[in-house]
C-alpha cells in the first residue's frame, strides 16, 4: 500500500501532466491567433467599419493574455516540481513522466523545430507570444530586444504603420507588426542613424513560412524594408538560412 508521502507525489505528478496538456493547448492557441490576426488583415483590406476593426484590434491584444496565462501555468510547474523533488520519492517513471513541461512546451511555441540549433547561441526559446533576440552595437556590447508593447520603439513603430497605411485608415489604431522585434529595431535604426546592422531572434521572420503565412501581406518580410532608413541594411539570423535574411530600406519611404 502506497504511504501518504507516496499518494501525495502520485497526485502532484498527474497535476504536472494535465497543466502540461493546458500549456501546449495555450501555445497551439496563441499561434493560431497570430496567425488569424494576419489573415484578417488581408480580408479587411480596405475596410472602414469601426466596429469590426475595433474587434481585430481586439483580437491582437488576445496572443499577449494567453501568454500571461502561459507565464503563470510555468510558474505553477515549477514550484510543484521543485515540491515533488522535496518529496525525494520520485521512481524512475514518474521521473520520466515528469519531464519539464517548460522545456517541452517552449520547443513547441518555436515556429520550427529544425531551426532551433541555429538559434543555440540565442536565449532560451521565447515565452509564447514573445520574440527574443540580440544585437551587439558598435561599442562591441550585448543588447538584448523582446517584442511587444514595452519595447523603447514601440510607440514609433506603431506611428509608422500608420503612415505606411498598415491600420487600413484608422490613425489610432495598431498594427500587430509594430510589436515585432524587427520592425522596433528598424526604428532603433532610424533613431540612432544606423546604416547596418545585423540582429539574432529566436523566432522564425514572420511572412517566410511556405504555407504558413508567406502568402500575409502585413508580414516583416513583406514590409520590414518600408520601416528601414532609406539606403540602410538589416540582416536579420532567425536560424532559418546559413547567412540569414538581408532587408535593404526602400529609397523614397520617408
Amino acid at each position: 500500500m502506497a504511504s501518504a508521502v507516496e499518494e501525495v507525489d502520485q497526485a502532484i505528478a498527474t497535476a504536472l501532466s494535465k497543466i502540461e496538456a493546458a500549456v501546449g493547448g495555450l501555445t497551439q492557441a496563441i499561434e493560431s491567433c497570430e496567425e488569424g490576426v494576419g489573415h484578417f488583415g488581408e480580408v479587411l483590406l480596405g475596410c472602414t467599419d469601426d466596429e469590426v476593426l475595433a474587434a481585430v484590434q481586439g483580437q491582437q491584444e488576445t496572443p499577449e493574455q494567453l501568454a500571461t496565462v502561459w507565464g503563470m501555468l510555468q510558474t505553477i510547474t515549477t514550484r510543484l516540481a521543485e515540491y515533488r523533488q522535496c518529496l525525494g520519492v520520485h521512481s524512475a517513471a514518474s521521473a520520466s513522466a515528469e519531464a519539464p513541461a517548460a522545456n517541452r512546451s517552449s520547443s513547441a511555441a518555436s515556429d520550427m523545430a529544425s531551426s532551433a540549433s541555429a538559434r543555440s547561441e540565442l536565449p532560451c526559446p521565447p515565452r509564447a507570444g514573445k520574440t527574443h533576440g540580440r544585437w551587439i552595437d558598435s561599442n562591441g556590447d550585448l543588447v538584448m530586444l523582446e517584442s511587444g508593447k514595452g519595447g523603447e520603439y514601440y510607440q514609433a513603430a506603431r506611428q509608422r504603420a500608420v503612415e505606411l497605411g498598415l491600420t487600413y485608415g484608422r490613425p489610432n489604431a495598431e498594427a500587430a507588426i509594430s510589436r515585432h522585434v524587427e520592425v522596433q529595431f528598424a526604428m532603433r535604426m532610424h533613431a540612432q542613424g544606423i546604416t547596418d546592422a545585423e540582429i539574432e531572434i529566436n523566432r522564425r521572420v514572420c511572412g517566410t513560412t511556405p504555407g504558413r503565412d508567406d502568402d500575409l501581406r502585413d508580414t516583416c518580410d513583406k514590409q520590414l524594408e518600408r520601416f528601414l532608413p532609406p539606403g540602410t541594411t538589416l540582416r536579420v539570423k532567425d536560424g532559418s538560412s546559413p547567412t540569414g535574411r538581408l532587408y535593404r530600406g526602400k529609397k523614397g519611404e520617408r
